[in-house]
């Protein structure tokens, strides 16, 4: 099974979950800001990216720069 070390606070969470939630509505959902079917793909992907990282509070690019917002009570 793959284990995630959490790096990302429940501020952070809370912020990309309300971004990706964003990004798919008004992207792939329901083409309210774009028309052409790569970028609303393109919104679609950033959109379920920031939700699932929000999902399992780890962050690839927190990892790979040793940057982390989770404090130790948390």
């Amino acid at each position: 099974m793959i284990t995630f070390k959490r790096n990302m606070s429940t501020g952070d969470r809370l912020v990309r979950t309300f971004v990706g939630s964003t990004l798919l509505v008004l992207g792939p959902l329901t083409n309210v800001l774009v028309l052409d079917t790569l970028s609303s793909t393109l919104l679609g992907v950033l959109g379920t990216t920031a939700i699932l990282s929000a999902l399992f509070a780890y962050c690839f690019l927190y990892e790979v720069t040793g940057f982390c917002t989770l404090k130790e009570s948390e």
